[in-house]
């Protein structure tokens, strides 16, 4: 019986896909099982046809820049959109001798790729940065903590357990207490604290 090259290939990239889309949103762990059963019945198929497996490697390679990209900036997110090249690539060269993916399910699934990951899954991401920042933000101002480094006017400070930037209107000595009034960014705005105000918990202070 001829297995249709065209349903494996679409298989292997929906389940390499569904594992990505797991990736950028985490939840109850069903993509992840589908996207583990696809894989390894797509795999599984392949390994009875006349496979070239390092077009297999190629495709995964391709595909590793959007699993990492949820772990870095938005900007390196958009280049994993490189790997789609390496998609293709893989993709026509998928299987030795007559046997062949048609180029007219490589290039809709590669454009539809695109835009499930350009249109979606980056916005998903950066909507979820964005509500991680402003919840630590949220955490951090009325915050106490000590200065590490002088500020004159900016240096470092220790608050809630990490270090930030700090900047504030007067020189303030290390080792002195200090109040996070406001933050900008990654840096802080700071005042001096007065050691009778009662300091959080892990902010590395002690009267």
């Amino acid at each position: 019986m001829m297995i249709d090259p065209n349903l494996v290939y679409l298989g292997l990239i929906v389940g390499l896909w569904v594992g990505v889309t797991a990736v950028y949103i985490t939840g109850t762990g069903i993509p992840e099982i589908l996207s583990f059963v696809l894989i390894a019945g797509s795999l599984y198929v392949l390994t009875q046809m006349p496979t070239n497996w390092l077009a297999v490697v190629l495709m995964v390679v391709g595909f590793s820049g959007f699993l990492i990209a949820p772990f870095t900036s938005p900007r390196v997110g958009q280049f994993a959109e490189i790997g789609l090249g390496l998609q293709a690539v893989g993709s026509l060269l998928l299987f030795n001798g007559a046997l062949n993916v048609s180029p007219l399910v490589i290039v809709p699934t590669l454009l539809v790729a695109w835009g499930y990951h350009r249109f979606l899954l980056l916005p998903i991401m950066r909507t979820q940065r964005e509500e991680s920042f402003l919840q630590k933000e949220d955490r951090v101002i009325g915050a106490r903590g000590r200065v590490v480094t002088a500020i004159d006017p900016v240096g470092t400070v220790y608050v809630n357990g990490e270090h930030w930037t700090a900047h504030s209107q007067d020189a303030i000595p290390a080792g002195m207490p200090i109040l996070v009034t406001g933050q900008r960014g990654l840096e802080l705005e700071v005042e001096k604290a007065k050691r009778e105000d009662p300091l959080a918990e892990g902010n590395g202070w002690h009267k």
